[in-house]
């Protein structure tokens, strides 16, 4: 018998995504790379310079329209979700799927949305979705919401 112990695993590690499964951007995951996401979102995805002319504040005040609710977001988040909001179908589907994955889920706000979702806006298939970001590697901080059981 050894005397090293055999290692526990934990059930959250197990999961696995399914069409229904939701992602979204962890903004900490930036952070704790250390990684600036308003520099790599003005030099990777070519979104012009001046794209923070348009707006004088710090932050915005949203409705959401389907609870009337009023929250304030950061000036630079608005612009960027409004930027990648008003790009084409072509825009997404002319990149990688990382970059198209990113550029949906921050037009929608990074609401989370289901992989059927993502796939169908991003128009490749769901199973692409599912194994790019339902592994344990981590791409521009897209990951899935597991629902506490």
């Amino acid at each position: 018998m050894s005397n090293y112990p055999r290692p526990t695993i934990k059930a959250v590690h197990l999961r696995r995504v399914t069409p229904d499964t939701k992602f979204y951007i962890d903004y900490s995951w930036w952070d704790e790379g250390h990684l600036d996401l308003k520099t790599y979102l003005l030099t990777r995805l070519s979104i012009p310079g001046d794209v923070g002319a348009e707006i004088s504040a710090d932050h915005v005040d949203l409705v959401d329209s389907r609870t009337g609710e009023v929250r304030q977001v950061d000036a630079f988040q608005y612009l960027i979700q409004s930027y990648f909001s008003r790009q084409g179908s072509e825009f997404v589907s002319q990149g990688s799927i990382v970059d198209a994955v990113f550029s949906v889920l921050l037009a929608n706000g990074n609401e989370p949305m289901t992989a059927a979702e993502i796939a169908e806006r991003v128009q490749r298939p769901i199973d692409l979705i599912m194994k790019t970001f339902g592994g344990s590697q981590v791409y521009q901080g897209i990951r899935p919401i597991f629902d506490e059981d």
